[in-house]
């Protein structure tokens, strides 16, 4: 084990199996190769910047890009007008979740401040990370996800929505999986 004191971040573990960071006004991050994740982003004072299916088409498919770009496995996604969820394996080279992140804000944000004739507006605020520890916080998270934009009165229905996962997930999970999911309280 590594321990380390750097300038990006205030404390750094590192081991063969996870890096550890806490940051100076953010929460720690634990980083662990091949784990599964829950990220989260939000906009600028939760401002429904994403307010167009154009925007939201345009940053559902930045995100399955750049996701298949790093090797990042997505397993669900939710995009709504202020924020975002999904839940991804994480490759091997787990550091390339930050590059992921940047990466899905700059593309994204460049075209909703392109659309809403702006330039150089922020518009994406932070993102939280989440490493699932078990099976029943995966399966958990997974039906948040997949249901998220009915909690946010997007839809009556979570198929009805098209930027989310839930018609993908229908089609492509095994009957006894999805049970597993849907059944959840």
């Amino acid at each position: 084990m590594r321990e380390k004191f750097v300038t990006r971040f205030i404390y750094e573990i590192k081991t063969d199996m996870a890096i550890y960071r806490e940051y100076p006004h953010y929460p720690p991050h634990l980083f662990k190769p091949e784990a599964i994740y829950l990220i989260t982003g939000s906009t600028v004072r939760k401002q429904p910047y994403l307010d167009t299916d154009e925007k939201k088409d345009f940053f559902c498919k930045t995100l399955f890009k750049q996701a298949s770009r790093l090797n990042w496995k997505l397993e669900a996604w939710a995009c709504m007008t202020n924020h975002y969820h999904f839940v991804a394996q994480a490759p091997q080279n787990v550091e390339t979740m930050t590059t992921l992140i940047r990466s899905i804000h700059s593309l994204s944000a460049r075209k909703i401040n392109e659309i809403d004739n702006q330039s150089g507006r922020r518009v994406w605020w932070n993102y939280w990370d989440t490493c699932i520890r078990n099976e029943q916080e995966y399966l958990s998270m997974l039906k948040y996800v997949h249901e998220n934009p009915i909690k946010h009165h997007l839809e009556m229905k979570p198929e009805d929505y098209s930027f989310c996962s839930y018609r993908w997930f229908m089609a492509m999970s095994e009957t006894d999986f999805r049970q597993k999911i849907l059944s959840r309280s």
